[in-house]
């Protein structure tokens, strides 16, 4: 169920439904680009026209911020829930190994990209990798070109964003029948060199804050874009009634 935050689109749906989505596009091959959002990215989305030709192309963009479900919620969608990225992505990867299909990986420092995809192959042994690219590259055309000769049916794309979303959407046409989905940082979890808020954190959805107080170089991000998002969700509210 798309709905809009901000004039910016958002699905309303579960972790399964979403599994059941890509699983589906798995079983009949076809384009499926998908954006886990979040508050910042939503911010970035309103000052950054690429990013937001990227949002508009997708064809899932779910939820993966606390902010975002609290402003579907304010609106009056008390179904929504939020969907962490990394677990979209092991959902995706789980069904990728049980229907053996091909997978390629583009982004993160090549040593934690050799360890994720380490990892990877010992929980997914089905799945054949082939193609892993670390992001510091210098042609980006290059790079999509060789990944596109692979014909993968799964691309996880680890550029951080909006660098990796307006990636995809940029080379969307080189992928006709591939799933493509921006990672961020979960290259840093599956190789174990960072870790996720304990559960207990994530049920009280601080993962943010977790996050923030581990890796404080996120703070300054965080409060540009925080606070006005906050504000024009209320606004909005205010300005509806």
């Amino acid at each position: 169920m798309r709905k809009k935050i901000l004039d910016q689109p958002i699905d309303i749906l579960s972790l399964d439904e979403a599994a059941y989505l890509i699983k589906s596009a798995l079983i009949n091959p076809k384009q499926f680009k998908i954006i886990t959002l979040n508050p910042e990215m939503i911010i970035n989305a309103l000052d950054n026209f690429e990013f937001q030709s990227a949002l508009n192309n997708a064809e899932l963009i779910v939820p993966d911020g606390t902010g975002i479900v609290w402003a579907l919620k304010l609106k009056g969608y008390n179904n929504a829930l939020r969907i962490p990225g990394i677990e979209l992505a092991e959902k995706a990867l789980a069904s990728a190994n049980e229907l053996s299909k091909k997978v390629a990986i583009f982004g993160g420092k090549k040593d934690i990209l050799e360890k994720a995809v380490n990892v990877l192959s010992n929980i997914y042994p089905r799945i054949n990798f082939v193609k892993t690219i670390d992001g510091y590259q210098e042609n980006e055309d290059v790079i999509a070109e060789e990944i596109a000769k692979e014909n993968p049916n799964l691309i996880l794309i680890a550029l951080g964003t909006p660098k990796q979303e307006v990636w995809i959407n940029k080379h969307s046409k080189k992928f006709p029948n591939s799933i493509i989905i921006g990672i961020g940082g979960s290259l840093d979890v599956w190789s174990g060199k960072k870790q996720r808020a304990p559960e207990w954190v994530r049920n009280l959805h601080l993962e943010w804050f977790y996050r923030v107080v581990n890796e404080p170089a996120r703070l300054p991000r965080v409060l540009r874009s925080l606070p006005r998002f906050i504000y024009m969700i209320l606004r909005e509210k205010v300005n509806s009634l």
